[in-house]
């Protein structure tokens, strides 16, 4: 799938927060229905302000630490390349979640 990042401006984040959220509710039948989506807030520490909000629930959030596995090795093995890189190249992974909003 390839994704397109569209026209938001690059925003460097010093910082992170999490917070997640439970929603219960008791159905018609009586039995209980529980939601959860968990929050990241990413700080600028220059400006020493919040510069974004994302909600995830609980499917993308479980695929998270694989993206970020791979790409913390991905980084690491670069850094100890001592060659100078052939082209810059951006790469973007998803989670292949879908959207239902």
């Amino acid at each position: 799938m390839e994704l397109k990042l569209g026209p938001h401006p690059l925003l460097f984040a010093h910082e992170v927060a999490i917070s997640t959220v439970f929603r219960v509710e008791k159905t018609k039948k009586g039995k209980v229905k529980k939601e959860s989506c968990t929050e990241l807030i990413f700080f600028d520490g220059v400006k020493k302000q919040s510069i974004a909000r994302i909600a995830l629930p609980f499917g993308t959030l479980k695929a998270l630490p694989k993206l970020i596995d791979e790409n913390i090795k991905k980084i690491k093995k670069e850094l100890r390349n001592k060659e100078l890189p052939q082209k810059q190249k951006v790469e973007t992974k998803s989670t292949n979640a879908s959207y239902v909003g």
